[in-house]
């Protein structure tokens, strides 16, 4: 391992500025049909974000503030503190989007306040059917994704219970059950995207690089609030 010529913390130094940063390089892409691994690399980062994209229906105004969030989060291989700006820059576009989406049941009074806030427009988008389940990936293979996490937290707490140094666990052991299917994803967003856009709002030092989550709830938020074109 080379070792590191610029602080990673502060301003780029002009001549470092097309390098990744190293804390992009440590994870890795594996091939599900070869059990292979390899680094990752600049292209397979740009493939990540580029699978978030709002249809030509959405007006271009919140169009080009989610170009932005994107274009943030993809020079954040770059940049590793980036990615919460992006993740932050990602949320400001959905409360943007809902205020024009409801512009004029803020101005007829059926949302209250001036300026509602991100929980009141997500709140009424839900209760008012703009936002569905089925508009959700996620909620589509809510089967799969419950299961299988039901399935890991029985295997954490047995290794809790049991002391176990190894675990493990297949296919078979995910089994989709009624309780998985009935998920109402929708009613959880007015208090959880909020509560997350606020810790960012209010200053936080959080650091990490899982906001493509964010995006692709923003997205199909977004996407279920225009009709695209025929």
């Amino acid at each position: 391992m080379t070792e590191q010529q610029f602080d990673l913390e502060k301003l780029r130094p002009a001549e470092h500025v097309c390098e990744p940063d190293p804390r992009s390089t440590m994870f890795a892409m594996f091939d599900r049909t070869s059990g292979s691994t390899r680094p990752m690399e600049l292209a397979d980062h740009h493939e990540l974000i580029s699978a978030y994209v709002l249809h030509a229906g959405v007006p271009q105004e919140i169009v080009l503030q989610f170009e932005t969030a994107r274009n943030v989060y993809l020079y954040a291989w770059f940049v590793y503190r980036f990615y919460p700006v992006a993740e932050h820059q990602c949320l400001a576009c959905l409360e943007l989007a809902l205020r024009e989406r409801l512009k004029e049941e803020i101005r007829t009074g059926k949302i209250k306040g001036k300026r509602p806030a991100l929980r009141l427009l997500l709140k009424y988008a839900v209760d008012n059917g703009l936002v569905r389940n089925e508009g959700f990936s996620a909620w589509q293979n809510r089967g799969e994704i419950r299961s299988r996490a039901r399935v890991e937290m029985e295997k954490l707490h047995e290794v809790s219970e049991k002391n176990l140094a190894v675990v493990t666990w297949d296919e078979s052991d995910i089994q989709i059950t009624a309780e998985d299917l009935d998920w109402d994803y929708v009613k959880m967003l007015p208090d959880q995207l909020p509560q997350l856009r606020n810790d960012y709002a209010h200053g936080s030092t959080d650091l990490h690089n899982w906001s493509l989550r964010s995006f692709q709830i923003v997205s199909e938020i977004i996407n279920q609030l225009w009709q695209p074109p025929a």
